[in-house]
């Protein structure tokens, strides 16, 4: 703490104008003692010393701004407040999307929202799934607490589950102290999934220290929702197990035995909508005691020399005047006091400048053009007047209540889009829901008294639920139809076969010798069996002509199932099927015009065309079925084992080239020895490797850990 301190700094920044008004003031008096000697007179001293004095008085006022401060003082504040501990599940369930984004991010946002309320309380972090870490201990610092609550996530924990009673024993062992027994509380926001009961434990706990409990359950307690799961490679599936999908719900039931056992606990039930932990905080721990925690603020004042440099350049600035008007042979036309002036309110503009309003800035005009246009129904176009508002508009340049009536009517914007899009693209229409849900979000939370922004989460948020069936149920039936689509394949790919076989046995009349002919018979003449053969093989084709036309069938009503999830301006259904209908049609007419021909031994050249036809139309639309199904396929297969080893000897003889090119030219020289390039980490660089190394030895750790729970969630 040093004896003299400048308290605004930044002021002294104005002293680089006593340079340029010093060369005013030296150029005005070299004109003025060029004119005055020109007419016989003397300048005389008085004129230097008047400039100088003025001079001397701006530099004055500008350390005067600057807030010059001698002989320090060291106060000290204590605080009173309770010690408040933040309890967070972080276990897979909290990563249902039932309450918006996820369980997991609306607990988050409203400890957040809680920060910005305290004021005096110590607060701590302490995360939980089936076993508890401590990421932050008491502390008045709130801007690190909610540094360490962006970063808690399932794998912040050693074990998957649920246990609550980890981390009542973390807090029991580590936080708790016996000199502010009844001065501490557990928040905890959970979603109540326990596997194993432990409220007993968990009350005698908190009785023991005194502690207050206030338990918040974040969840649907009906309906509940499926656990999503990123993988490594970034695809999102649901949770299973024993091959089943988990569906989570809150259970309030355990909730509420909990706050039933620990005394001074309570139980609210936040479900999935937004919900104001700050406000529910201190109805809770209204009428609780409080007392002076551990430890003070301190914060030092100085005595002041502002004001006494101020009043000292005012007197320099008035005997400088008044030199200037006694002085009357040598007055100057440049009114050096008003320079002196100007400077002093110039500076003092540049500290209580106002930011410009929203008027001033045609922000409002935009606005109000925006909500008739949006009131016409012109809903694009307000929302490009919405959207380069807000992208335009700088930090502090309009007030919270107006931002907040900008993502409300953005919000809207989205409904008006997503009521559009909700028939004929749900998809899209949920991403504008979700949209708009995050701009009332935004909306409440800038203006806590924004009454139609919290109107708005409970319908939009059913919506969503809404949206999210009405998808699931559109890829159940998705599903259906490529199993549907795959059995199709696989009739027509038995079809074909039996198609071909009989063909192979229908023998053409240049080769008649299936059997053995007598010496007698010419190879020209028919086989003594043609007659029954001819029964059978006809017979054979008529069953596969009915097998044809049931096929036929099952593909038209694939067809139409198909079609009807297939947009068309007509009014009619889009056949998707149209082509392969249309050969399959052709196959069975071929198939039944071979029937007769095979009748009769003379004809059975023409049945065999027949057939070969009706075999290449089922080829041609088990290529059109097969170029539509592959495209889900993985292209990087091999099944070509020739092209396979082709490629290994590819690689193989590329290798051997590369190998005889070394220490040739080029090759010789680069695999010289170089000197290693000089590193250019910044700290920011070192410290994002670092974060990211932490996050995958907690991700791997995590994983290692969660084949010893059965439940991980």
């Amino acid at each position: 703490m040093t004896f003299f301190t400048f308290q605004n700094p930044s002021m002294l920044g104005l002293l680089v104008m006593l340079l340029p008004v010093a060369w005013l003031l030296r150029r005005a008096r070299r004109r003025r003692k060029t004119v005055i000697d020109a007419m016989g007179g003397d300048l005389g001293l008085r004129s230097r010393w008047r400039d100088r004095l003025c001079l001397a008085a701006t530099l004055l006022l500008v350390l005067a701004l600057a807030r010059p401060g001698i002989s320090p003082q060291r106060h000290s504040v204590s605080k009173s407040g309770r010690d408040v501990v933040f309890v967070l599940d972080v276990s897979q369930s909290m990563l249902a999307e039932d309450a918006y984004p996820s369980r997991l991010d609306a607990a988050k946002d409203a400890i957040r929202d809680a920060l910005d309320h305290l004021q005096s309380e110590r607060v701590a972090l302490v995360v939980y799934a089936g076993s508890a870490n401590i990421l932050c201990p008491l502390t008045f610092d709130y801007d690190f607490v909610r540094y360490v609550l962006d970063q808690a996530t399932p794998r912040t924990v050693d074990f998957g589950g649920t246990t609550l009673l980890s981390a009542t024993e973390k807090c029991a062992d580590s936080i708790f102290t016996e000199q502010r027994n009844g001065m501490q509380d557990l928040i905890v926001l959970t979603d109540g999934e326990e596997h194993g009961s432990h409220n007993q434990r968990i009350a005698k706990l908190l009785n023991e220290h005194a502690a207050g409990l206030l338990l918040v359950g974040i969840g649907d307690t009906a309906a509940g929702s499926r656990i999503p799961i990123t993988g490594d490679e970034g695809a999102t599936e649901y949770l299973k197990h024993d091959g089943q999908f988990v569906t989570t719900r809150l259970n309030e039931s355990g909730l509420r035995e909990l706050a039933r056992l620990a005394s001074g606990a309570t139980y609210v039930s936040a479900g999935t909508s937004a919900f104001d932990l700050a406000g529910l905080y201190w109805q809770y721990a209204s009428e609780k005691p409080i007392a002076d925690v551990g430890g003070s603020d301190t914060y030092v004042t100085y005595q002041e020399l502002g004001f006494p440099l101020m009043g000292l350049a005012l007197a320099m600035l008035l005997i400088a005047e008044w030199q200037h008007r006694s002085h009357r042979r040598r007055r100057t036309q440049f009114p050096v006091q008003q320079i002196a002036a100007l400077l002093f309110t110039a500076a003092i503009s540049v500290v209580t400048t106002p930011s410009l309003s929203a008027e001033e800035t045609g922000v409002a005009s935009q606005f109000a053009e925006a909500v008739r246009l949006q009131s016409a129904g012109r809903t694009a176009d307000a929302m490009e007047i919405y959207d380069a508002i807000d992208s335009s508009i700088v930090a502090g340049q309009i007030s919270a209540q107006q931002t907040a009536a900008l993502r409300f009517n953005q919000g809207l914007c989205y409904l008006d889009l997503a009521a559009n899009d909700a028939d004929a693209e749900p998809r899209s229409a949920l991403s504008n829901v979700e949209q708009a849900q995050t701009c009332f979000l935004d909306a409440c939370r800038m203006s806590p008294e924004f009454k139609r922004a919290r109107m708005r989460l409970d319908p939009t948020a059913n919506w969503i639920t809404q949206l999210q069936q009405q998808i699931e149920q559109e890829d159940e039936r998705q599903q259906k139809l490529q199993e549907q689509l795959q059995n199709l394949i696989e009739l027509l790919q038995e079809l074909q076969q039996k198609q071909t076989a009989l063909r192979d046995k229908v023998p053409s009349r240049q080769d008649p010798g299936r059997r053995k002919p007598a010496v007698a018979q010419p190879p020209e003449g028919e086989p003594e069996t043609a007659a029954e053969d001819g029964k059978q093989f006809s017979q054979q084709q008529r069953q596969l002509h009915q097998e044809g036309i049931a096929i036929d069938a099952a593909m038209q009503k694939l067809d139409q199932a198909m079609s009807q999830s297939v947009p068309s301006e007509d009014t009619q259904p889009l056949s998707v099927l149209e082509e392969p209908l249309r050969l399959m049609k052709q196959a069975i007419t071929a198939q039944d015009l071979a029937v007769e021909p095979l009748r009769q031994w003379s004809r059975w050249a023409n049945a065999r065309d027949l057939q070969q036809i009706a075999i290449r139309k089922i080829q041609e639309i088990l290529d059109l079925l097969a170029s539509d199904s592959s495209e889900d396929s993985d292209e990087g297969d091999w099944d070509d084992e020739e092209s396979y080893e082709d490629m290994m000897e590819s690689s193989e003889s590329d290798e051997a080239m590369m190998s005889s090119m070394q220490g040739e030219g080029e090759f010789a020289s680069g695999g010289e020895m170089q000197p290693l390039p000089v590193p250019n980490y910044s700290v920011e660089d070192i410290l994002m490797q670092e974060q990211g190394s932490l996050q995958f030895r907690q991700q791997q750790r995590a994983k290692s850990n969660q084949g010893k729970v059965e439940k991980d969630w």
